[in-house]
């Protein structure tokens, strides 16, 4: 009975617009199940890249942006999350990044929620709802793990330049993505370049090496020419 009358309930309140701006299809169909009904009660609109999301925000502005950091084309990252902030509609990052320093800079940017893609995906639905109530939407552990930082810390950035060693990997990893090559064609061991890795995941805020991997094959795309 209780869960007939939350369903009733979701189902008489307002449909909102809300964009889902990832690059992945499955990811966008895994948000629209959990943001329509029955579960939420949410219209979803998809854009798979920035420019995309900056045309529909600005041809007809969604109630909320939901938002990955890691997209291609430009403007990316932060810099589109501050257009889409300075447009009007309030931002929920949903992004693979964990770093509180990258949490705190999307903070400071503007945005009014921060979820990672590796949190319980019931959590979805609420934490839009918090957003659109003018309500800053943040689970406790990363709430705390950011406060620690502390105010004035200088924060991390994921966009500055790496030290030349801590590039090439990333190249070679968007080549081969075969970590006993990357050691081989560098002359470097393999414990020296585990370390290294342990740096690299700790600076983009991603727990697997695959997904550092995929930022490489990012960042590579976008400085070959169009």
């Amino acid at each position: 009975m209780d869960g007939l009358a939350e369903d009733r309930s979701v189902a008489d309140m307002p449909a909102v617009d809300v964009l889902v701006v990832d690059d992945h299809a499955v990811v966008r169909a895994g948000c629209r199940r959990l943001l329509e009904p029955p579960l939420g009660r949410f219209r979803v609109v998809e854009a798979a890249d920035g420019p995309s999301a900056l045309a529909l925000v600005e041809r007809d502005p969604p109630a909320l942006v939901i938002l990955d950091l890691n997209l291609p084309g430009s403007p990316t990252g932060l810099d589109l999350v501050r257009q889409l902030v300075a447009l009007g509609p309030p931002v929920l990052v949903f992004s693979m990044h964990e770093a509180p320093s990258v949490v705190a800079r999307c903070l400071e940017a503007g945005v009014r929620g921060y979820l990672c893609k590796s949190d319980d995906p019931a959590v979805m639905a609420g934490a839009a709802e918090t957003v659109l109530e003018g309500r800053l939407w943040l689970d406790h552990r990363m709430a705390c793990a950011v406060a620690a930082l502390g105010p004035g810390r200088p924060q991390r950035d994921v966009d500055a330049p790496l030290p030349e060693r801590e590039g090439e990997i990333m190249r070679l990893l968007a080549e081969t993505a075969e970590l006993d090559s990357v050691a081989r064609r560098l002359g470097i061991s393999y414990k020296t370049l585990a370390n290294t890795l342990v740096r690299l995941r700790n600076r983009y805020g991603v727990r697997r090496t695959a997904d550092l991997v995929r930022i490489a094959v990012r960042q590579l795309d976008e400085t070959l020419p169009g």
